[in-house]
């Protein structure tokens, strides 16, 4: 068995590009998977890294006035690295773990590990998209704040594990 920290299993620059897709706030250890995606992309390799926004927890927000004013609430400081376990909701069956980490944070870890970052991205709705929302309500929060964030990062330097 491997795991993204580590991908033991997985050769030193095999891969042209890597996606992870609302992985990385799961992982207890950012930092050595981030060093594990360098290790096994090619030189000039591409990672594209997307996970839920870490300013904006959408389960902590609450709508305060009509006009749609959000609030979000945090039980510690934004900057604390926190380890945070929900209980199920929506798609989810089974409670489940997740880690709080500020977005710079993130930003030093991908720096640290040998990564520049090309591209970022708040990914918002657009209007050819509006149809696609379940309602007038969720059509206002998708176009007032951002779900999740997007990072290209290309590898810059190859990073060895001690």
């Amino acid at each position: 068995m491997d795991s993204c920290t580590e991908l033991k299993s997985l050769l030193d620059e095999q891969f042209d590009i890597i996606i992870s897709n609302y992985v990385l706030m799961d992982l207890l250890d950012l930092e050595g998977a981030i060093r594990a995606f360098n290790r096994v992309l090619k030189p000039s390799g591409i990672a594209i890294l997307v996970f839920s926004h870490p300013c904006f927890p959408q389960d902590k927000s609450t709508t305060v006035n009509e006009d749609g004013t959000v609030s979000y609430g945090w039980g510690s400081s934004y900057f604390e690295r926190t380890q945070r376990n929900e209980q199920p909701w929506k798609h989810f069956t089974t409670p489940f773990i997740w880690f709080h980490r500020p977005l710079s944070d993130y930003w030093k870890a991908f720096k640290s590990a040998g990564f520049s970052v090309e591209e970022f991205e708040e990914p918002r709705i657009t209007p050819e998209q509006y149809h696609l929302a379940e309602n007038d309500r969720k059509l206002f929060n998708y176009k007032t704040r951002p779900y999740s964030v997007v990072f290209k990062l290309q590898k810059v330097k190859i990073i060895r594990n001690s």
